[in-house]
């Protein structure tokens, strides 16, 4: 797999698949798309691993969702 990750937070699963079937319509010829759901329950239970926290885990924390 590439390195690369693509974040779409969405409200409802009905929208998360329009945005799925969305995606499918624009696969490329080559390589390969991973699509993965999570609940929000889900992506609390995510485990973050560094040496020291960053600037905006120090300033927001790092369970806060920030909406920009």
């Amino acid at each position: 797999m590439q390195p690369e990750v693509f974040m779409r937070v969405e409200d409802t699963k009905k929208s998360c698949i329009k945005h799925q079937n969305r995606v499918k319509s624009y696969l490329p010829s080559t390589g390969e798309v991973r699509m993965l759901i999570l609940t929000e329950k889900q992506f609390e239970n995510c485990l973050l691993c560094q040496e020291k926290p960053d600037l905006q885990e120090k300033l927001v924390g790092t369970k806060d969702i920030v909406t920009l």
